[in-house]
């Protein structure tokens, strides 16, 4: 799929707008032609783009979804991906029907629709990066790239690198060293066996392979990548390592090393951790200490007394610094808040779109939407000190937040740092804003 297409039409408006519109309707077009309806009312401007998540219940007929989203939206582009589970606005869905999505009337955007198919297993990582980084459109100019695949039939140990390494680094006007815009998105999830996901791009409908869209020019998208976990006992290196196994730690056994490092935890903690211990590897080794954010977390895979050995799920190597972590809902609800203080610093988003881990739920937080709701409702004007005090939630219909959309996804991908990966009990979110200049 190599069409692009620019959006300089004379009825644009004047910059960047975005709406969101949700269904639970179980019959998949009227859902659809609802939801496309909502966003409709509030989009100012022609819908260039839209990006729709489907619950298991519609996966089967996402062709005719999108005949029902294109009558009332005209999109010149239109982006569909299954889930078990979706959120919109203020609302998520476990299970059930549901279709949410995200409308953008975006003038002076190229915009550029992708399939991959093949491996490329034969080539060496060089190579493997510049053909994805051409098949996807990277650019000097690119603001992101969304991505979405079925987990079954795309290799992504050998993708992920690559999305990363075409996101070359190149020199400003100023001389500045730069790279190119961010990859984000995630791995279908409503199927778990093979064949059972459904992908849609411009009229292609596959259950296999991956497909996405990448954004170039007149645009900003700011990425907000939370892990929800935080480093407990102490950073460690690793001194004998192989593939996945991490087999010494400071010269020690690795099991033996990290029941050492959380031997002097408190009782909460050390009761957290029935809900299963995390490792963090260091992403940038040259600092000096580390905290949130400067770790990848990985699940452990399991351990082996009798050699020591702790296997992870990622690959390691001898010099690398890594740390236990522990994940649960009041860390995560912290490291996302920490984040979204740092968004506050820039414009209100136009709109955002998010990818969160499937154990992100209800069930996690204890509360419905805790992800969507903090997200949207982040750039709301600050309440008053009166007004906060009072008990329950206040409701203000003329504070709407932004117009989100997104997914439960199998996986998600977005940046740490300058790198891309492949990552579980995280949220991934696209903030969509248009260009300014700041120093990052």
């Amino acid at each position: 799929m190599t069409d692009e297409s620019v959006n300089q039409r004379d009825d644009s408006p004047a910059g960047l707008s975005m709406a969101s519109g949700f269904s639970m309707i179980a019959d998949p077009v009227d859902a659809a032609a609802q939801a496309a309806q909502i966003a409709h009312r509030s989009l100012n401007g022609p819908a260039d783009l839209v990006i729709g998540f489907v619950t298991q219940h519609h996966a089967q007929r996402v062709g005719m979804i999108a005949d029902a989203i294109r009558a009332r939206l005209s999109p010149k582009h239109l982006l569909l991906v299954s889930a078990a589970g979706i959120m919109g606005d203020d609302t998520e869905i476990g299970s059930g029907p549901g279709i949410s999505l995200i409308a953008a009337s975006m003038p002076g955007v190229r915009m550029h629709p992708y399939m991959l198919d093949a491996t490329w297993g034969s080539m060496d990582p060089a190579q493997r990066a510049s053909k994805v980084g051409e098949v996807i459109g990277a650019s000097e100019e690119m603001a992101a790239s969304f991505f979405f695949a079925d987990p079954f039939s795309v290799p992504l140990v050998n993708l992920v690198p690559a999305l990363s390494a075409c996101r070359v680094q190149y020199s400003d006007t100023n001389g500045n060293i730069k790279r190119i815009g961010t990859i984000l998105g995630g791995l279908a999830s409503a199927g778990n066996t093979p064949g059972n996901n459904t992908l849609f791009i411009d009229g292609e409908i596959r259950n296999y392979g991956a497909m996405g869209i990448t954004l170039s020019g007149n645009l900003q998208v700011d990425t907000l990548v939370s892990q929800g976990c935080r480093p407990i006992g102490k950073p460690m290196v690793v001194t004998r390592a192989r593939g996945n196994l991490i087999l010494e730690l400071g010269g020690k056994p690795a099991i033996e090393a990290i029941r050492d490092s959380l031997h002097d935890l408190n009782i909460p903690d050390k009761e957290l951790l029935d809900n299963g211990l995390l490792i963090g590897r260091v992403i940038n080794e040259q600092k000096s200490r580390f905290g949130r954010g400067d770790f990848l977390i990985r699940n452990i895979m399991g351990g082996d007394e009798q050699s020591g050995a702790v296997a992870i799920a990622d690959l390691v190597q001898a010099g690398q610094t890594i740390q236990p972590h522990l994940h649960d809902a009041q860390t995560a609800r912290e490291d996302l808040s920490l984040l979204l203080d740092a968004q506050r610093l820039y414009d209100r988003p136009a709109g955002a779109m998010v990818i969160s881990c499937t154990g992100r739920t209800q069930e996690f937080f204890g509360e419905p939407a805790h992800d969507s709701r903090s997200i949207r409702h982040a750039f709301d004007p600050l309440v008053d000190g009166a007004r906060l005090a009072k008990a329950g939630r206040e409701l203000n219909a003329t504070d709407q937040g932004i117009p989100l959309a997104g997914c439960f996804a199998a996986g998600q991908i977005g940046p740490i740092g300058d790198t891309i990966f492949q990552h579980g009990h995280t949220i991934v979110s696209a903030l969509f804003r248009e260009p300014e200049e700041r120093d990052l």
